[in-house]
């Protein structure tokens, strides 16, 4: 089975001790393309020759989550495809426990090591499974972007595509849960434990700086933007369906399966 590895990478994270240099290290013992999504011309410049690198796209600005996760998509021919952030340590045996989790479960299109049951109207988190806190497969409305592996046929056939309208990050991640239960298929996080990987953004409490297509935005106000956003798009009085989708599937959670 082919598989791929798409990494989007803007800076050599210094909030970590992994960078996308130790990654590719990492990368090393795994086989698989490797498709390198360069959002900065400093770290373009350092790795573009990179032995381990054996697709890039170069953009001159930064392009936010999203397009880089369907830039890089677009750019694979693996059957499995890995999403992996730039600051993660990885080990062989997750990849190939995503995989094997990923072509067995039912309807699987995306599994990943981190996921939530969420109450969507109201923007919260229900509960957060996350490394060493269950050990099954848990069907859950979202999977952490840090990580996670997606079903590539599963998912052009069903026309899924990472909305670019909540770039440059935030909120990319519940609506593609919800894409995913509109077209009948599921996501998992799952009970995959090799690798290491420490909070950047998404998990910061300041409200930092983002460079975003040449401009300045800044943590809070983009998180607050696409909150609205992505309510507008899901749950405004004209898009009814949503609630369809979410009701057929149970009234606690919709695709719950037991976990310990």
């Amino acid at each position: 089975m082919k598989r791929s590895f798409v990494i989007p990478v803007i800076d050599f994270s210094p909030h970590s001790p992994y960078n996308i240099e130790t990654l590719l290290s990492d990368l090393e013992a795994v086989e698989g393309e490797v498709v390198c999504i360069f959002n900065s011309g400093d770290v373009f410049g350092r790795l573009a020759d990179h032995p381990r690198i054996d697709k890039f796209c170069y953009n001159k600005l930064n392009a936010g989550v999203s397009r880089s996760w369907n830039i890089g998509i677009n750019l694979c021919e693996g059957e499995a495809v890995h999403i992996l952030n730039s600051d993660l340590h990885l080990g062989p045996a997750a990849v190939r426990q995503l995989e094997e989790y990923l072509f067995s479960l039912p309807k699987a299109v995306i599994v990943g090591p981190h996921g939530s049951h969420l109450d969507f109207p109201n923007l919260k988190v229900r509960r957060y499974f996350s490394k060493g806190t269950f050990s099954r497969p848990v069907r859950t409305h979202d999977v952490s972007g840090f990580f996670f592996c997606l079903h590539r046929k599963r998912f052009l056939e069903h026309k899924l595509c990472f909305d670019v309208r909540y770039s440059p990050c935030f909120m990319e991640e519940w609506d593609m849960g919800l894409q995913v239960l509109a077209a009948g298929l599921a996501c998992y996080a799952v009970p995959v434990t090799d690798f290491e990987h420490h909070w950047g953004i998404s998990g910061s409490h300041e409200n930092a700086a983002v460079n975003y297509f040449g401009r300045t935005v800044y943590r809070d106000q983009v998180l607050a933007a696409n909150r609205k956003k992505f309510l507008g798009k899901w749950f405004s009085q004209s898009f009814e369906k949503t609630e369809k989708v979410l009701a057929g599937s149970g009234k606690e959670h919709p695709l719950c399966v037991s976990a310990s």
